[in-house]
């Protein structure tokens, strides 16, 4: 039996990843959220000063959801444990489903252009997604190639190149749902805000290799498009 863990210092590097994934993004929804909101209130000249309470909470609150955030996806990335027993190859992991694919069910091994493998089952739901922090790198490598050739992927995927962009699209997309008046522009952005949201919670419930806290965040998706929902039915029909 072969085990393999993650570096020591594996999550340095994820961490700056996920800042630098999630700060714009955070930034944007923000002051998407604060325009949003004064658009809609009937303006006084008391609001400067309601302002400078409420944005400086909102910064506390969004810093402290990051860095909990951050932390949780530390315990859970450095619990990840990949073992090779017998014909059988499996992944551990803490607060995530264990998964497990036998060698001939494998039908492709990918190594992805940022280091990283894919193991892909024959199932859509059996992958395997090895970071490229793990330890023992080289044995691990060896050790995929045993069971076929691996794939050499020199492009990244549609969720890799796109989910940031999908994310600010997401935000655009509800700014004009709550900001314009344009019944035809409300109703095109809402269609498509909901149909992106309803993907985005689809894809997360079935991927394994998410963890089931953030799973069942997922479920407040749901809130979003009722409030999407009941605005565009005020807007279109009024």
């Amino acid at each position: 039996m072969q085990t393999f863990k993650i570096n020591p210092d594996g999550f340095k590097e994820i961490r700056k990843q996920i800042l630098i994934k999630t700060l714009p993004i955070l930034l944007i929804a923000v002051a998407a959220g604060i325009i949003i909101s004064s658009l809609n209130e009937t303006h006084t000249k008391d609001d400067i000063y309601n302002w400078l309470i409420v944005i400086p909470i909102v910064g506390i609150a969004v810093g402290f959801g990051l860095v909990r955030g951050i932390n949780r996806q530390k315990t859970i990335f450095e619990s990840y444990t990949l073992i090779f027993e017998g014909n059988l190859i499996k992944r551990e992991q803490f607060n995530s489903p264990t998964i497990s694919i036998y060698f001939n069910d494998i039908s492709d091994i990918i190594k992805n252009n940022n280091g990283s493998f894919t193991i892909k089952g024959k199932n859509e739901s059996s992958i395997i997604s090895i970071p490229a922090q793990i330890a023992n790198y080289s044995d691990l490598e060896n050790s995929l190639s045993q069971i076929m050739p691996v794939t050499q992927k020199t492009k990244g995927s549609f969720r890799q190149i796109y989910s940031g962009a999908l994310a600010i699209l997401a935000v655009g997309l509800m700014a004009c749902v709550y900001i314009l008046s344009n019944k035809l522009i409300v109703g095109a952005a809402g269609i498509i805000l909901i149909a992106l949201l309803l993907w985005s919670f689809i894809t997360i419930r079935k991927n394994k290799n998410i963890d089931a806290k953030t799973k069942t965040s997922s479920w407040l998706v749901f809130i979003v498009i009722i409030t999407v929902v009941v605005i565009m039915f005020q807007k279109i029909t009024n």
